[in-house]
């Protein structure tokens, strides 16, 4: 799972999964448009939707 120590975003692998966009098994990631979990493909095909949730996930961009 990826992570933060301190101010350092590790990145690590994670299991292969069904992608809740596209049902493909694969390493997904919470970076679809509303957090799904989404497999690298399918996080391209909105690359700035993508961004967002990493950002959110790995640096807490975004939260309230």
């Amino acid at each position: 799972m990826s992570r933060r120590v301190g101010q350092v975003a590790i990145i690590e692998g994670e299991d292969d999964r069904r992608c809740e966009l596209c049902g493909k098994i694969d390493e997904c990631r919470p970076y679809g448009p509303n957090g799904e979990q989404v497999c690298f493909d399918c996080g391209m095909k909105n690359e700035a939707a993508a961004q967002r949730q990493m950002n959110k996930h790995l640096f807490g961009e975004g939260n309230a």
